[in-house]
């Protein structure tokens, strides 16, 4: 796949803290010469925010989310979201304050939301876990990076209770429901993002979903290291192969994969707020 000089993507989820054969160094580098020209960095635990933070200070071309994957709900607690809000502010513990500002490379809260296909955590601590991202990202007006698997319902219930303020966005990352789904979430304000599953051989349904949700309300990410695209399986994925989820959301909605990235890549400088920094 060639990448022109002016294409440019931006993987909207990743987590290069989690990469075993490749370091940050060489993942930001080689993500780069592949067209990646920012990474979002998505903590989903309590040290995954920090080195979230400390890559964000590192490179350039990385940004941090902070949060607490509903994995680790049953564990969150006030300390945690002390600790969460420091790091939004790109502070220590010692330094923040509950009116200190976010720290400009702080772009999302999140990852949070609901897990039901592992259930590592009890459905009421999930809740609340999620609840209590939404109110940290409402306080320092960024959007929430929410993680849904098999709860739906459980998801747009918390959702309703927010779509209507102000200040309130966010999107579905690794976006694997339905049609039906995708368009309940359209309505309530919420952007799609969409990973490497789509390349998959038995991504047929989840293709349909590709075809109906329209490109200015989408994202591109990898969620990296996990789900290498197709092309790549067997292989630790990374944000370079971001390429290869907007090559298919080019074959799917009859678009040039430079259409593809331009309008994801400004959709999510907008919605992160990165052309602002």
């Amino acid at each position: 796949m060639r990448i022109s000089d002016t294409m440019y993507f931006i993987d909207t989820h990743a987590h290069i803290d989690m990469l075993k054969n490749m370091a940050p160094e060489e993942a930001v580098s080689k993500s780069q010469s592949e067209g990646v020209k920012y990474i979002i960095n998505v903590g989903s635990s309590v040290s995954g925010s920090r080195k979230s933070l400390e890559f964000a200070e590192k490179f350039d071309s990385v940004f941090a989310s902070i949060g607490v994957h509903p994995h680790y709900a049953k564990d969150f607690g006030k300390n945690e979201v002390k600790i969460l809000e420091c790091l939004i502010q790109g502070k220590t513990e010692d330094e923040c304050d509950s009116d200190g500002r976010r720290y400009r490379k702080v772009v999302a809260v999140g990852e949070t939301g609901f897990d039901f296909y592992r259930n590592l955590s009890p459905a009421k601590d999930m809740e609340k876990t999620f609840i209590s991202h939404i109110e940290l990202a409402l306080k320092y007006n960024i959007p929430v990076i929410i993680h849904d698997r098999d709860a739906n319902e459980q998801t747009l219930n918390v959702v309703k209770k927010y779509s209507s303020q102000k200040n309130f966005r966010a999107v579905v990352h690794c976006f694997s429901g339905d049609t039906s789904f995708a368009m309940q979430c359209l309505d309530l304000g919420l952007y799609i993002s969409f990973t490497g599953i789509i390349t998959f051989p038995n991504a047929a349904g989840l293709l349909e979903t590709v075809e109906k949700v329209p490109i200015e309300r989408l994202f591109i990410e990898t969620d990296s290291p996990f789900l290498a695209p197709q092309a790549e399986r067997g292989k630790e994925n990374y944000p370079g192969y971001v390429k290869y989820v907007a090559q298919k959301i080019a074959e799917v909605k009859n678009l040039s994969i430079e259409e593809v990235a331009e309008v994801t890549s400004k959709n999510a400088e907008d919605f992160f707020s990165i052309n602002q920094i």
